[in-house]
């Protein structure tokens, strides 16, 4: 596939180098310095990195004192030892792979949830500041412990006491890390003793050449290791940042260079080294299943916290980050404007409140068709009522189905054979000397171009169906393939074992080939990956060019100039080794023979001709054994060149800043195991039942230590719909309807003496069948009644379950006390506010629940409440331009959100789509605030004589409050829908299920996804809408007449 390359905007000038993670983006490596580097916690306290020693120096060093965690960490490494020498060969070989699989899901599992639980909630060292193990007032004999074996570990310049709990939380993490991966290493050394000599080779040349492949794989794997350390040292070795982040730079050189996560792909080859020395089944498919546990945990874990901290924050801390820059800004122009006066400040505000969207005012009709209806890639896109993909379905089953059939059906297999062969061959031919000749022709004379204006078109409509014919090339290249291979595929009376390990092999092939190509395609883009440069040399040309028409070697480029030259036919390969086909492999060698020729006289004229001194000679791979053997050899015997005129090189790419080639392996392996999430949540859906009578026995025990339950109370607050109705106490019903993605607040009552740990859930009226105890998940739509510091200190930005704080004390009516006459108990008052990722996004009748103490036991429910929707032309007098007289929630929950202005007129004057679609963009842009809100949560100290009645005292707990806010992130209908042209799924989801609520309009959220990619607006959703119900409404069952 050759010179696709995507060119959007140059990296990120303003990125800061925070820490580093094992496969971060390069960055630039400062030389030692004596200083201590700075570490820097998520609340922003700094503080001298104290030096680590080396792990197996301290741990198997008889001169070095032995703590209490290295003397358990040595106790289980002999436990092994003791295994082989004690145990027969059989049961030697049963309790090693049991040792091996308990260790490697020690880590992967166990190492892969505490880390998520750290990144996500910063779980761990909340659970050490809850329990007050690292307090020295409340750890008592295990604070004294654990002070001594961490000093014990560490050198002169470090104080127990000087540094943050985040640092001495992650050395108590690394003692597990060591205990985990060095018995994971002596199961698979000691499993492997036990098969050596098990392999039967025919020649004793067999027995050597697959004794110094896996001597070298090991050697090789050795030498990964050692590099990887030197580059990320301790701190990204233990994953520190999942703790802390460390200002200091670092150069990704050297085997970083040779791969994506090399510590987890090339890292492994000793896996394989170790099953080449024994020659055994077993070992290889053990070394397989821990290495595809290691790119689950790579998947699950470490990719998804890299993205977060280096490359792109969450968009929920993105959008807080500019709220507050605009709340700052904000107060600049209050000052600026006693200056200014009045009317000048207001309109510099709305000047530059409609800047940034100024130049997406174009209609959508001025927008390529592609912003809403996304190219086939291969098939990814398919639209089963696009012409073209349904010509291409067909296409395929003539060519490709109806042989099989009659294969199948006749057993004509030789004439079927000659046929897929001729017909593989030909598409061979056309996808690389047909259509290579066409963009040579292209990028020499503009001939596709030229022919298109010739006859009418331009050069969108010739980039369009140069597009349409490239796919169709791909996807019968493929399809062609699989057909010569199902009429080879014969395995007679082979070897079961070389039947499966074949097969094995093949699969791995095909995996590298899908991953090689994803990689290239988010590398790339739409643009890149069809050759968009031969058609477009300035961004303004073709409306999918990025804009900037530059070469960026990041992503899978890194490693590799023409990934798809290299093993871009790997699964072709692999068709090769499962159909067990000599045909099938001569096909794919001459395709890769193709590929060669295509890019040289094709991509390589092409790209020197328009990028010049931009293309790099050498690869990362290659890079990396030029130095190896410079070093090796003690001269310089290559010199690096890191700049040329590009003889070999042929294809360079770049992604947007921070982004790298090794996400595509997390989405891949993610849509992979979506079934196995279904499955479980469907077992859990049948054991609800059980679990919840099983349940309901302990309540009892449970709510017996609740004292003065009867106290609890929870009542709705109103919302817009009953303010929209007069507000008065005769709109009863209105009191309990709340409009989607409006926030909904909830006034509650516990006693003084409550857990500060009880939270309220909202969920369908008919989810749960026990009113004492909850059966379902939440969904994440929860919220903390009265957290305390303890509980906040699994706060992160962006979190909407924390949004709960008490007003003030009171006393409990009469009616609430268990004895009458009986003076009433103290209650605490306050007030929950639901919003954002805390809110269920569905319309429908639900309920509130009360629980204690973190559990699932009730304490009080509430009324059933209606989420439903207004209609769309009452969308902004209802929820945008009433004056939203919510209840007093005091100083500690306040609702901040930006509201667009309502326009003259309104929806709510009859509005007629197509003539005012202006209107319907401000009605859109409420939807799409509520649908986007996100909510920021901080603590903060009480004010005393804040709420209802008396302060709050000092025994219902802390001093801290939440402060909370609602943000809506959009200002103006010309704002991009998304935070750097990235949208969610989730958010996706919400945004469309608003729209077709609201609007009647259905869109898919892989459309939104992917019309946020190419930064539509607000104002061009409501074109779209306008567009749909303009066309649909001559059909509504309402404009049929009888």
């Amino acid at each position: 596939m050759a010179v696709r390359r995507r060119l959007p905007r140059r990296p990120s000038d303003n990125a800061t180098v925070a820490a580093v993670e094992k496969d971060s983006a390069p960055a630039t490596n400062a030389p030692l310095q004596e200083a201590p580097p700075t570490g820097r916690t998520p609340d922003g306290t700094a503080f001298a990195v104290p030096k680590t020693r080396d792990m197996l120096q301290s741990l198997f060093n008889p001169l070095t004192p032995k703590t209490t965690f290295d003397v358990i960490t040595l106790a289980m490494l002999s436990t092994h030892l003791l295994a082989v020498l004690a145990l027969p060969l059989a049961a030697r070989r049963v309790v090693l792979i049991a040792a091996f699989a308990f260790w490697r899901l020690c880590y992967n599992g166990g190492l892969g949830w505490i880390l998520n639980w750290q990144s996500n909630r910063h779980g761990l060292v909340a659970l050490f500041k809850r329990n007050g193990w690292l307090d020295p007032h409340r750890g008592g004999r295990i604070y004294g412990w654990l002070k001594g074996e961490l000093e014990a570990k560490m050198g002169a310049d470090y104080k127990f006491e000087s540094v943050p709990i985040e640092f001495n939380v992650w050395l108590l993490y690394r003692q597990l890390v060591d205990l985990i991966l060095l018995n994971d290493f002596a199961a698979y050394f000691f499993l492997c003793s036990c098969y050596l000599g098990s392999a039967s080779d025919p020649e004793p040349w067999h027995t050597f050449l697959r004794t110094a492949g896996g001597v070298t794989l090991l050697a090789f794997n050795l030498w990964v290791k050692i590099d990887a350390h030197r580059v990320v040292r301790d701190y990204a070795w233990y994953w520190g940042d999942f703790f802390f982040l460390v200002e200091q730079s670092l150069t990704f050189d050297g085997v970083f260079e040779m791969a994506p996560h090399p510590m987890y792909s090339i890292g492994y080859a000793g896996y394989y080294g170790g099953s080449l020395i024994t020659g055994s089944y077993t070992i290889f498919y053990a070394s397989l299943a821990a290495h595809m546990l290691q790119f689950l945990f790579l998947s699950f874990v470490e990719n998804p916290h890299i993205e977060k901290t280096y490359e792109r924050p969450p968009l929920a801390v993105q959008v807080i980050k500019r709220s507050r820059g605009r709340r700052l800004s904000a107060t600049f122009a209050d000052v600026d404007g006693c200056a200014l006066g009045a009317p000048a400040a207001a309109a510099a505000g709305t000047a530059t409140a409609y800047a940034g969207g100024g130049a997406s005012k174009a209609s959508i009709r001025e927008r390529p068709t592609t912003l809403w209806h996304p190219d086939l890639i291969v098939f990814k896109n398919f639209d089963i009522f696009r012409a073209s993909d349904m010509l291409i379905l067909l296409l395929l089953l003539y060519s490709v189905g109806i042989p099989l059939g009659l294969m199948w059906a006749t057993r004509y297999m030789r004439l079927v054979l000659l046929y897929s062969i001729a017909q593989c061959v030909g598409w061979i031919l056309f996808r690389t000397l047909v259509l290579g000749i066409l963009l040579r022709k292209q990028s020499t004379s503009q001939l596709i171009t030229r022919w298109y204006i010739k006859h009418g078109g331009n050069s969108e409509e010739a980039f369009s169906s140069w597009r349409a014919v490239y796919n169709t090339a791909t996807i019968m290249t493929y399809g062609s393939f699989g057909l010569v291979a199902l009429a080879t595929y014969h395995w007679g009376s082979a070897d079961f074992s070389n039947i499966v390990l074949f097969h094995t092999l093949g699969l791995l092939l095909i995996a590298l080939h899908v991953w090689s190509s994803r990689s290239v395609y988010e590398t790339l883009g739409d643009f890149g990956w069809f050759y968009g440069d031969f058609f477009a040399r300035d961004p303004s040309m073709l409306s999918l060019a990025p804009p900037d028409m530059k070469l960026y070697y990041t992503g899978i480029y890194r490693y590799l100039n023409n990934p798809d030259k290299v093993i871009g036919q790997a699964a072709f390969y692999g068709l090769a080794l499962i159909s067990r086909s000599w045909t099938v492999f001569a096909l794919a060698l001459l395709l890769q023979v193709c590929n060669f020729l295509f890019s040289a006289h094709v991509e390589t004229p092409h790209m020197e001709k328009v990028y010049g001194a931009q293309i790099r000679r050498d690869s990362g791979i290659v890079r990396t054994v030029k130095k190896a053997v410079n070093k090796g050899v003690g001269q310089m015997v290559f010199v690096d060149d890191v700049v040329d005129d590009a003889v070999g090189a042929t294809r360079a790419a770049s992604i947007h800043a921070g982004a790298h080639g090794g996400s595509s392996v997390a989405s891949l392996l993610a849509s992979t195991t979506k079934p196995v999430k279904d499955i479980i949540l469907e077992t859990r859906g049948l054991l609800s039942t059980t679990t919840a009578r099983l349940a309901e026995r302990a309540l009892p025990t449970e709510l017996a230590s609740v004292g003065d339950a009867d106290t609890y109370s929870l009542k709705l607050l109103p919302g817009a719909a009953w303010r929209a109705a007069g507000g008065t106490a005769a709109d009863k019903s209105a009191r309990s309807v709340y409009y989607l993605g409006e926030s909904i607040r909830v006034a509650w009552q516990a006693p003084v003496s409550h857990s500060r740990r009880d939270w309220i859930g909202i969920y369908p009226v008919t989810a749960n069948f026990s009113n004492q105890i909850t059966t379902t998940s939440s969904k994440g739509c929860y919220v903390y009644i009265h957290p305390d510091s303890n509980l906040l200190a699994e706060m992160v930005v962006g979190d909407s379950v924390f949004a709960g704080a008490a007003k003030g004390t009171a006393r409990a009516k009469d009616g609430s006390t268990r004895r009458k006459g009986a003076e009433s108990a103290e209650v605490l008052q306050g007030e929950a506010l639901f919003s954002s990722a805390a809110l269920p996004f569905r319309v429908g009748t639900y309920e509130m629940r009360l629980h204690h103490g973190g559990t699932h036991a009730v304490l009080v429910q509430s009324k059933p409440f209606e989420i439903t929707t207004c209609d769309s032309s009452d969308i902004v007098r209802v929820l945008g331009c009433s004056s939203e007289a919510a209840p007093s929630a005091g100083p500690a929950l306040a609702e901040a959100a930006v509201q667009p202005a309502c326009s003259g007129g309104g929806i709510g004057c009859g509005l007629n789509d197509a003539e005012d679609a202006d209107a319907l963009s401000q009605a859109l842009l409420i939807i799409a605030n509520k649908a986007f809100a996100v909510t920021d949560s901080r603590a903060a100290a009480r004010v005393d004589g804040a709420g209802p009645g008396q302060p709050v005292s000092e025994a219902s707990g802390d001093n801290v409050a939440v402060q909370t806010d609602v943000i809506e992130p959009l200002l103006s209908v010309h704002d991009p829908f998304s935070v750097d042209e990235v949208l969610d799924e989730k958010q996706a989801r919400r945004f469309g299920y608003a729209i077709k609520e609201y609007f009647g309009v259905e869109f898919s959220p892989d459309v939104l996804v992917h019309a946020a990619k190419h930064s539509a607006t607000v104002h061009d959703v409501t074109r779209r809408i306008v567009e749909a119900r303009v066309a649909l409404a001559a059909y509504s069952s309402s404009n049929i007449k009888p």
